[in-house]
């Protein structure tokens, strides 16, 4: 513990267990050099880990042979492996200008993040328990509506005797057959709907299953003893750069659908706190104005205009006061494909229109942004050069898929190219901004304590009487963390648990 506040420069293979023990210890872990871990993550973001030995290993190096007791014979080699891979690790971020990247927002993350799983999210295990019960009698009375309508019981789980049950005894149209019997897959039945009541019964059974096994029975067994679920946050497992969680995974906890949505009721803040909920404000379309320097759509922006019906306006062709809800919608399903790289094959699945309609949407959309399609153009042509895509912040990733022979692989390398630079310029900023706001927070004396992040979104747990105080700091330092030629916005709300917050 003593060491770890000395300002000598530190060189680690993972640097978050010793921020975690100097945090329990009330103590810092100081001068982080080099955290050999992050920056392999920088130089190949594809690679499946990056534990010392591995990385040696690439730079044709083996761990060296080393005299110390066998206990403690890992660490010491491990240690020599450090000191031979550091210098390497050193030059290539340095050719590769990612210096900043690591020492600016991957390094001091690590220590938000170790933060983050020590204080752990409070939950209302009495809640959850009780949803446990009520999710097991809707699917107890699903269960009865469909054998009911199949005309007898049979297995639901079973997708072999889903699929005898569907396609031979109601004779309903079967689309894929596989080795085992017919598929019974999501895609499969949506396309059913329309033929059968029993198919809307099945998706809905199904929903209420895997809420009940992944959410409730998934997260009870990972609740601490003081009511609070500790999530493990990884920062290299992504290639875009967003940050991960497991054990168990708090970022896939539904938010839009019924009842999955009211999970989120179950987080809570401790008595006599609140939780403070930050969200940035399609946080990724204003990074791809800003990246493409369009006029148009920068203008929109900054006047604040909802970016979804102006688009619609310009696709269709109308004045903003004449777009219905069913444009603006299907002009955000353009707006957000455009980012994903989505073609009009894609475009036409998601809104179930034919693909020549979905093309011609597309063109007007880039009449509308005509700087949008030379920016992605471009992106796409630097990335067939190059092998990679690089965000704002140089944070490259290695697209194999560009070299290939197949067209479909090539096709997916080309929407992977243009996506990195909005997904991975957001998950740069929204890290700047938790450093930012963790600085400030300590500065100003503050005791709110982050508990998590999802995506573009930040949740804080802080006493009732800093929460004002708190989320006017977030909402300062998300909104001018970074600056771009569109305003960033984060939407801040507070209140008792995570449902209410958001």
């Amino acid at each position: 513990q003593k060491i770890f506040s000395l300002p000598n420069p530190k060189i680690t293979a993972d640097a978050k267990p010793y921020y975690k023990a100097a945090l329990k210890a009330n103590n810092t872990f100081a001068a982080l050099w080099l955290d050999a871990g992050l920056a392999g993550y920088l130089l190949n973001p594809n690679a499946s880990d990056y534990a010392v030995e591995r990385q040696l290993a690439q730079h044709g190096l083996s761990l060296p042979a080393a005299e110390a007791p066998q206990k403690l014979l890992p660490l010491v080699r491990e240690c020599l492996g450090l000191s031979a891979l550091s210098p390497l690790l050193e030059r290539e971020l340095e050719a590769n200008g990612q210096q900043k990247l690591l020492r600016e927002v991957e390094q001091p993350l690590c220590e938000v993040l170790a933060s983050m799983e020590l204080t752990g999210f409070r939950i209302d295990r009495e809640g959850l328990r009780e949803f446990g019960i009520y999710l097991d009698g809707l699917t107890i009375q699903l269960e009865q509506e469909i054998y009911q309508l199949a005309g007898g019981k049979f297995n639901i789980n079973s997708p072999k005797q889903l699929g005898d049950v569907l396609f031979g005894k109601l004779e309903l149209p079967a689309k894929k057959k596989t080795k085992s019997g017919y598929s019974t897959n999501a895609e499969v039945l949506e396309e059913l709907i329309p033929y059968h009541p029993i198919i809307s019964k099945i998706l809905e059974y199904r929903k209420y299953k895997k809420l009940s096994s992944t959410y409730v029975e998934g997260l009870k067994d990972t609740i601490g003893p003081d009511s609070r679920i500790r999530s493990v946050f990884r920062q290299t497992d992504t290639r875009t750069g967003r940050i991960s969680s497991a054990e168990p995974n708090m970022q896939n906890i539904p938010i839009r659908t019924e009842p999955g949505s009211r999970m989120r009721d179950f987080f809570e803040a401790e008595e006599g706190n609140l939780l403070v909920d930050a969200d940035y404000s399609q946080i990724e379309l204003r990074v791809l104005a800003a990246l493409a320097n369009d006029s148009a759509m920068i203008e929109a922006f900054r006047e604040g205009v909802d970016i979804h019906t102006r688009t619609a306006a310009q696709v269709f062709d109308l004045p903003e006061a004449f777009v219905t809800p069913q444009m603006r919608s299907r002009a955000k399903a353009v707006n957000f494909g455009i980012v994903y790289g989505q073609q009009a094959f894609g475009l036409g699945q998601t809104l179930h229109i034919p693909m020549a309609e979905a093309q011609e949407m597309i063109d007007r959309y880039y009449d509308a942004y005509p700087k949008v399609r030379a920016y992605l153009d471009d992106v796409v042509a630097q990335a067939h050069k190059d092998g990679y895509a690089t965000t704002m912040f140089g944070r490259k990733r290695h697209i194999p898929e560009l070299r290939s022979t197949n067209v479909n692989l090539r096709h997916f390398g080309e929407r992977t190219a243009m996506n990195h630079p909005m997904q991975g310029t957001a998950a740069d900023i929204i890290k700047l901004a938790m450093i930012q706001v963790n600085k400030r927070r300590r500065e100003e004396g503050l005791h709110a304590r982050m508990v998590l992040q999802v995506h573009d979104e930040l949740d804080f747990e802080c006493p009732n009487e800093e929460a004002d105080t708190m989320a006017a700091l977030v909402a300062e330092v998300m909104n001018n963390v970074v600056e771009l030629k569109v305003p960033l916005i984060a939407d801040v709300q507070m209140g008792p648990n995570w449902a209410i917050a958001h």
